[in-house]
């Protein structure tokens, strides 16, 4: 009995300190954080991409980093219940989070608040589902002139492409410290590793892109780019 009273005081005061470090819309994120992971793929979609891996296979490799950092609960304007920000360039995303003393997530604290201490390679498991993530609907075919037109057109463009769901949503769609929405909905704009092409990069796929996990960003555009599914979230360091 005195053992339980106990553990129970030590979860509660390491709560409390986690709420201390960061602030309440955000959660911490502590762990050892692989370079690299290793898996066995089972099943494929296409050549190259893959949808499922065998679990006992699961393996960190390389280098580990400690990561301690605080993340957004839900994807800008991180609330829950309400339209994720898309057209989002990874400028405007760096001025939004500045503005709340935030900043851009790096692609390893992403990386590190996906996988879990399990380095589980979708925060759900291990096969790529479009039912616990908002990632398995229909692509729907754009006008780009409409969609960078502006006003009017760009709006009606933009609702006919809309395919995103309120933050927080899929209740299977979250970490193991209770973020949601990593995977799907909408793309996310990061700080790129260093070998990376361009210095920021896009992670987590959107609600039509099935099969991006926890790893492997979207790295082929320029952080001017913006488009109907890129979106953010923000990271901070702890007090």
């Amino acid at each position: 009995m005195r053992a339980r009273i106990i553990l129970l005081a030590v979860a509660m005061c390491q709560s409390a300190w986690a709420e201390e470090a960061c602030p309440k819309d955000m959660k911490l994120v502590e762990r050892q954080h692989p370079e690299g992971v290793q898996r066995n793929c089972t099943e494929r979609m296409g050549p190259k991409r893959c949808v499922a891996y065998d679990a006992p296979s699961n393996r960190a490799v390389g280098p580990m980093k400690a990561l301690r950092f605080c993340m957004d609960v839900y994807e800008a304007p991180n609330r829950a219940g309400e339209r994720p920000i898309v057209m989002a360039s990874a400028a405007s995303a760096e001025a939004w989070c500045t503005v709340k003393d935030k900043r851009l997530c790096h692609e390893t604290e992403w990386e590190g608040a996906c996988e879990g201490k399990a380095l589980k390679p979708w925060t759900y498991g291990y096969a790529a589902d479009g039912s616990k993530c908002n990632s398995g609907k229909t692509w729907r075919k754009f006008d780009v002139n409409k969609l960078y037109k502006g006003g009017d057109d760009g709006s009606v463009e933009l609702e006919k492409l809309w395919q995103g769901e309120p933050s927080g949503s899929r209740k299977e769609c979250v970490t193991e410290e209770g973020i949601y929405d990593l995977l799907g909905n909408v793309e996310e704009w990061v700080v790129s590793r260093p070998h990376r092409k361009f210095r920021r990069t896009l992670i987590g796929g959107f609600w039509a892109k099935p099969w991006p996990g926890c790893r492997g960003a979207n790295d082929a555009h320029e952080p001017t780019f913006r488009f109907y599914e890129t979106g953010f979230r923000c990271c901070r360091d702890p007090k």
